[in-house]
């Protein structure tokens, strides 16, 4: 299955890099972002806490559907993960 991740502007500019074409293959919604990581560990806090789990201050969407659990299958065929900072404050 190929995910292809749509990421904050802000993210290319941290990485230092153009993450407009950024995908690869996963089964799950917690692959994909293992790869991510893996790939651009910067974003490691940004996608998950210290315990693990999907961070409270980022929104992971899998084709414009809000995600709340990693294990999540990705079927066949080409998907979006988008990944939208959650804004906070008052």
């Amino acid at each position: 299955m190929t995910v292809r991740f749509v990421l904050p502007a802000s993210w290319s500019t941290l990485a230092r890099a153009d993450l407009s074409q950024l995908s690869c293959n996963a089964s799950t919604v917690e692959q994909a972002l293992r790869w991510l990581i893996e790939s651009h560990p910067m974003f490691a806090e940004r996608v998950f806490t210290e315990e693990g789990a999907l961070a409270p201050w980022t929104i992971v969407c899998l084709n414009h559907i809000h995600i709340l659990d990693p294990s999540t299958a990705i079927s066949d065929g080409d998907h979006e993960l988008q990944i939208i900072p959650a804004l906070m404050g008052g």
